[in-house]
């Protein structure tokens, strides 16, 4: 890291310990330096993520800069953050990590996922939600047809037993957990029950 991006990295700290939103912090720096990306990568670093991740999330910026002009360092900036740029990995404790890999588990089973589906069930993953994915993998259940490969019943497996893990405390205001395993329970005995 050059010495500016050093500098970089301080400000965007600073400015993101005295609660600025990553967003804006990334406007106002990118506004100040010849290559937008140097703003990006300080003020992913300031957050906490890898280098090594955030040019992977980054891989899709020359596109993105190609249609930006200079003045439009906040519209670079915001779509960043809607590439998920900017999301910080949560640590898990062993529950979680147990639901996680229930929920990944179901994904396998689930049959293929579209591109924009599949970017913001990663994002949800980054920034824990697991309760939310349990109940969007619940909503549209194993894919089926000639061109999908489901498993219904390892799909509705993973995420019974995800379901069991989550804890109210996961995002399950309404109920929604709770109805959400009954339907999974509900899916999994008629999957068991057919020859």
């Amino acid at each position: 890291m050059t010495e500016h991006g050093s500098a970089l990295e301080a400000e965007a700290r600073e400015r993101l310990g005295a609660g600025a939103d990553p967003v804006e912090v990334c406007g106002v720096l990118a506004a100040r330096v010849p290559q937008w990306v140097e703003a990006a990568l300080a003020v992913g670093r300031a957050l906490g993520v890898e280098e090594a991740e955030l040019r992977r999330r980054l891989a899709g910026e020359p596109q993105l800069l190609a249609e930006l002009r200079p003045g439009e360092e906040d519209l670079y900036a915001a779509a960043l953050e809607q590439m998920g740029v900017f999301d910080v990995p949560l640590r898990l404790d062993a529950r979680e990590a147990a639901v996680v890999e229930h929920l990944h588990a179901a994904l396998r089973a689930q049959g293929g996922l579209g591109s924009g589906y599949y970017h913001g069930i990663q994002r949800a993953f980054a920034k824990g939600e697991s309760a939310q994915i349990f109940r969007s993998l619940v909503r549209f259940g194993p894919r089926r047809g000639p061109r999908h490969a489901g498993r219904p019943t390892e799909f509705w497996t993973a995420l019974t037993a995800a379901g069991e893990l989550l804890d109210p405390a996961d995002g399950d205001d309404r109920g929604t957990v709770a109805q959400g395993l009954d339907t999974c329970r509900e899916r999994l005995a008629a999957c068991v029950d057919q020859p």
